[in-house]
């Protein structure tokens, strides 16, 4: 049964949340990089997805600041998860610069799903209906299954 597109956003994050709890316990250095790999690869594939989305149906279809300015500024919060990941990806993970980086991309996120998921949740909400909401969510699954291939 299809949902809500920010349903779905929001188990994403949670799930992305776990990983980055599991990430910060883990010890074993192998474990850590496969629980960073498997997060960063989520991660990626839900930005793509919601900014060909949710964003853009705020960008294009919302003639309005307010629905322009949050998702501009989801877009922004993106790049500069993207710049982390990349930093990351370029550090040996047995340091402590990686996991000072990953501390840093840890409160990039947090900070970004609280905004997210109060203004452009709020700002969604109030600007499509359930049924478009609906659909948006089938088109995310679309989306990132398109990207997967």
């Amino acid at each position: 049964m299809s949902e809500s597109i920010l349903k779905t956003l929001r188990d994403e994050h949670r799930r992305v949340e776990g990983l980055i709890v599991q990430i910060e316990n883990s010890s074993d250095i192998v474990q850590k990089k496969d629980l960073y790999l498997q997060m960063r690869s989520e991660l990626l594939l839900h930005m793509e997805g919601e900014e060909k989305t949710i964003y853009t149906h705020l960008l294009e279809d919302v003639h309005d600041e307010e629905a322009e300015e949050v998702a501009q500024s989801a877009k922004l919060q993106h790049n500069e998860m993207r710049d982390l990941l990349s930093k990351i990806d370029n550090i040996g993970i047995e340091s402590d610069e990686w996991d000072a980086t990953f501390r840093k991309f840890t409160r990039c996120f947090h900070k970004h799903i609280e905004e997210e998921e109060v203004s452009l949740f709020a700002e969604a909400k109030g600007d499509f209906s359930r049924e478009e909401l609906i659909d948006f969510g089938d088109e995310f699954a679309e989306i990132k299954q398109h990207l997967i291939q």
